[in-house]
Formats: C-alpha cells, structure tokens, sequence
C-alpha cells in the first residue's frame, strides 16, 4: 500500500486544549516553534524542551475554536500535560485533556479536500510539501477516505521518508538539532521558549555529538543496535524497516560525529551502510 492511497490512524493519541487569552504568550513560551503560525487550516510541528535544551514532548499545534489543539503521541498524555501544566502559574490560559474526545487520521500527499468530513488541516508529518490531518469526534460514524495502513507499512514508510518518531529516535533528553528538528519545528526568530539559548547556541555552533542518518542493513537486523566502526561504539541503530530487498533493509539511526566521514558500519553479524545523513 502505497502513502497516497492510505489512511494512517493516529488515534489514539494525546489531544490538549489550551484556551484562554493569554494563550499565544504562554504556549510560545514552552514550545519551539511560532504557535502564530498554526491556523484553522493548518498545524506546526514543534517540541517542548526542559531548560537544558533537551526533548520534553513534540506535538504538532492547530487553531480550533478561539483555542490550539495539541495532539501528540499517546504515551506523552501525562506528561505532556503535566509538563504545560507546571508552568501555568500567573496566565490566563485553560489547559484540558481532550485525549479521549476525538479521533485524527493522517493522509500522506493528500490535499484538504480529500477529507470530506470533520476538520482538515495541512500537516507534513511524512512530506514537506504534502499531507493532510483529519479530525473528528470520538466515536463519530465515518468510513475513513482510503484503506488504513498497517504497523508494518506505516514503519516502512516512516523510515523510507527519514522522519523520526517519538520512542524510537525522539526520547526525552535528545537535542533537537540532532534528529534535524531544527528544520520544521524550530522558530529561530520568535523569542524566547525554555531550552531556547541552548538551541541557539547550538546553531551558532553549527555542529553535533551526533546526528540522524538513513542506513542500509542486513535484514532481520533489529533495533535498537550498536554501530561499530573499527570495534569503537560509533552510533546506534533505531529503527528498521519490516521490508527487505536483496536481503537487505532500510533503517534509521544515529551516528557519532567523531565518524561522520565515515559510511561502513557494523551492525549485528553484518554491514551497515549510511546512505544519507538527515541533520547535524
């Protein structure tokens, strides 16, 4: 099954609601990316950080109804709330779990109106140019508009197009810039967010410890996995793609910037080989 023809079910998922008029200010002030840009029609990716600049949380934010809706990975509910929570001290700001309100579907290269019910948002989560959001009621009668994509495809896809995902390559205490956040989640203009001068120190540094690559391995390798190069601990493997060819896979990982010139690693009982380097 192929991205364009598929519906991803991202459901369950964390869904928060932060209302109120303060609203702007405040979530500006915890999250990465500039919420302004965030619309009825369209959602941003952005991470929440701790003050030493590490992963908290990512999320993508959306306008709906004089508020923003958060929705991030299901595992995040407590935390992410929490996280937010903690910082509500003198705001005018309501923040209420809506996890289990609604349901959000993902159609990668769709437009908007090829969803034709609930609300539609442009959302690149798998293409920088394309890709549609669904959202409707819990519990909502609809069919979905194309056949929903399994575990095995979804990852497939996910590694095939580079984009990392909250467990895997996105765990708390990475530094965005080494997944390549700083692309698409990272607002290096709106002021200031906790974690924001360790990020910007990091940009005028222009470098890493370590940064996200695409690999090809053995197939049957399984994540996580050492990177060797010369017997040194040279990286780590994070996720493989369920499908081979020529017995061998794709897969996504991090490499150490001390072996950044290098491409041939070994992964299990066999090579491993960067194909492409993703941030840093």
């Amino acid at each position: 099954m192929t991205a364009p023809d598929a519906t991803i079910a991202l459901s369950p998922c964390t869904v928060l609601r932060l209302a109120g008029p303060d609203r702007v200010r405040f979530l500006n002030g915890q999250v990465t990316n500039d919420v302004r840009l965030a619309s009825p029609t369209r959602a941003v990716f952005s991470a929440v950080l701790n003050a030493k600049g590490q992963l908290d949380a990512v999320c993508w934010i959306r306008e709906h109804e004089d508020a923003y809706l958060l929705d991030a990975p299901r595992e995040l509910r407590d935390d992410l709330f929490a996280r937010l929570d903690r910082y509500l001290i003198a705001d005018d700001v309501t923040l209420t779990d809506e996890s289990d309100q609604w349901s959000l579907v993902h159609l990668p290269g769709a437009a908007p109106d090829d969803l034709a019910a609930g609300e539609r948002y442009a959302c690149p989560r798998f293409d920088p140019e394309s890709g549609v959001d669904g959202l409707t009621p819990a519990g909502a009668s609809s069919d979905p508009p194309a056949p929903v994509m399994d575990a095995a495809d979804l990852l497939a896809l996910r590694v095939e197009r580079g984009v990392p995902a909250w467990g895997a390559e996105l765990v708390p205490g990475l530094l965005p810039p080494e997944a390549g956040l700083d692309a698409n989640a990272i607002s290096y203009e709106k002021g200031c967010y906790l974690g924001q001068e360790v990020i910007s120190r990091m940009k005028r540094a222009g470098k890493t410890n370590r940064h996200l690559v695409q690999l090809e391995v053995p197939a049957g390798t399984t994540a996580p996995a050492d990177l060797l190069h010369d017997g040194q601990a040279a990286g780590t493997i994070t996720s493989v793609s369920p499908r081979a060819n020529d017995g061998r896979s794709l897969a996504l990982g991090y490499r150490k910037r001390k072996f950044e010139g290098a491409t041939a690693f070994t992964a299990g009982p066999g090579e491993a080989r960067v194909l492409q380097r993703l941030a840093g």
